[in-house]
């Protein structure tokens, strides 16, 4: 599916159809996405994917008759370094409602797992998030924009942090704090991709105030959205990484900014000295320090057309360096598709051909030094 063109959605009927035709093509995507799986330093495996629930849940299978059994659920699989591999359903995925393929990240301070994911609802796509915590499940949704919204395709990584905040005794303490960074395309009055960074400060994950931010926004250049004469794919897949570059816990970004019509890469970080915002106080700081200290600082690296040849209904990665070079990718049955954001809007994408001698892992590593080298 590739809708080139649609009104802006004030009317009921418009959204109908392009919410239809939009998540019958997010439905039938697949890939298998480095997003899904996080290893952390002590050698433990967390990985998430989609399934049915009778192959999360052992002896499903066998309840006669029950539809509950094929219920697409997200599943947690723990791989820990001696081997013994526990399965779990991801909380508040035992439902019926199709879901879009998830992320997983690991705070290793405190064991926290975060998970994110999209859940359909009819014609509309709300985005979840579920905690895991000392054996303990808490789930929360991301609120979107007003109005009818699709939301797709989440991204997340996590970073790592020192910042300077007062000790409460009339000095300053050096901290470390993790950052989740989470993007999405959202379809509601505008087209554009949104960001929420979520906190885990002082052994406290912050889960019950998320901020979301419109990419668009961040950057300043904001505007009124046109999808037109673009296929789906070459706009709705927003991409975050580590930005190995940063001694912040910033993360590097791209997407599609469909007010300007270029794919944008930006650098995102946050304040590192709490004590130097104002109003804040040794008392701990006013309100309004303390938010600001978690609103991101966006900065430009790049940009480039948006692809009109990035038309495929398959999910697409991409690589990103911190020159503002990306390279997006996706397979079919040719092998690797991929094109660099330097190329024109009309290029067409190159392809890697997979072979047995040099599987598609392989592959992706060549594609990704060549993306950083260059």
């Amino acid at each position: 599916m590739s809708p080139h063109a649609r009104p802006r959605m004030h009317r009921s009927s418009t959204w109908i159809a392009f919410a239809a035709s939009l998540l019958l093509s997010c439905l039938g995507s697949r890939g298998a996405w480095a997003e899904t799986a996080v290893l952390t330093s002590d050698g433990t495996l967390y990985e998430v994917f989609i399934g049915p629930y009778q192959s999360v849940v052992a002896g499903a299978s066998v309840v006669p008759y029950s539809r509950s059994q094929s219920f697409p659920v997200v599943a947690l699989r723990t791989t820990p370094p001696n081997g013994n591999v526990t399965l779990e359903v991801v909380d508040g995925t035992y439902t019926a409602e199709p879901k879009g393929l998830p992320s997983v990240g690991v705070d290793e301070s405190t064991g926290t797992v975060l998970v994110c994911y999209s859940k359909f609802l009819g014609l509309m796509s709300d985005l979840h998030i579920a905690v895991r915590r000392g054996g303990l499940w808490v789930g929360r949704d991301i609120e979107p924009s007003p109005g009818l919204y699709l939301s797709l395709n989440p991204r997340m990584t996590s970073t790592r942090q020192q910042y300077i905040d007062f000790d409460g005794k009339g000095g300053t303490v050096t901290k470390t704090r993790t950052i989740f960074s989470l993007v999405w395309w959202e379809e509601s009055g505008l087209s554009q991709a949104r960001y929420a960074p979520i906190f885990v400060e002082d052994g406290v994950l912050s889960v019950d105030a998320i901020v979301a931010f419109n990419l668009n926004d961040l950057v300043g250049r904001k505007g009124f959205t046109d999808i037109s004469g673009l296929p789906s794919s070459s706009y709705m897949f927003p991409a975050v990484e580590r930005d190995p570059s940063s001694t912040k816990g910033g993360v590097l970004v791209s997407f599609a900014n469909l007010a300007t019509r270029r794919e944008q890469v930006i650098s995102i970080t946050f304040p590192d000295d709490l004590t130097k915002l104002t109003g804040a106080s040794a008392a701990g700081g006013l309100p309004d320090a303390q938010v600001r200290a978690h609103v991101p600082i966006g900065r430009e690296l790049g940009d480039g057309p948006i692809p009109m040849n990035r038309d495929t209904q398959a999910d697409v990665g991409y690589f990103l360096s911190s020159t503002g070079r990306t390279t997006s990718w996706w397979t079919d049955s040719t092998g690797i598709r991929y094109i660099r954001n330097d190329a024109p809007a009309d290029d067409p994408p190159k392809t890697l051909v997979v072979r047995p001698d040099f599987p598609v892992d392989r592959a992706l590593s060549v594609l990704r030094e060549m993306t950083l080298k260059n």
